[in-house]
């Protein structure tokens, strides 16, 4: 989410190919923990988009200090989506108000 996915098809085409089943749980985890908020955009089907609450939104600078750390100590870890480092709680996150 911090790099804009909002739906659950996008966050299944994600490149840790991910399975449907375990995708479904751990977004119904990150609500239950306050870390996201879920909302309807379509009623037939109904499907929703997840956005990143308070919470969650503060994860941002922890996350890309592990990025740095596994950069450093660990080899063949994945690089961060483009762009996710340069990343700032001083400016709007992707998909929030103020971006396009």
């Amino acid at each position: 989410m911090l790099v804009g996915k909002r739906t659950f098809n996008e966050f299944l085409a994600s490149r840790e190919a991910i399975t449907t089943s375990v995708l479904t749980d751990r977004l119904g985890q990150l609500e239950a923990a306050g870390l996201i908020a879920r909302q309807a955009y379509q009623r037939k089907p109904e499907r929703f988009e997840y956005r990143l609450a308070g919470a969650g939104r503060e994860l941002l600078p922890l996350l890309q200090e592990m990025c740095r750390w596994a950069d450093r100590h660990l080899d063949g870890v994945m690089e961060p989506p483009m762009g996710f480092m340069s990343l700032s709680l001083d400016r709007p996150l992707p998909g929030e108000a103020g971006i396009g």
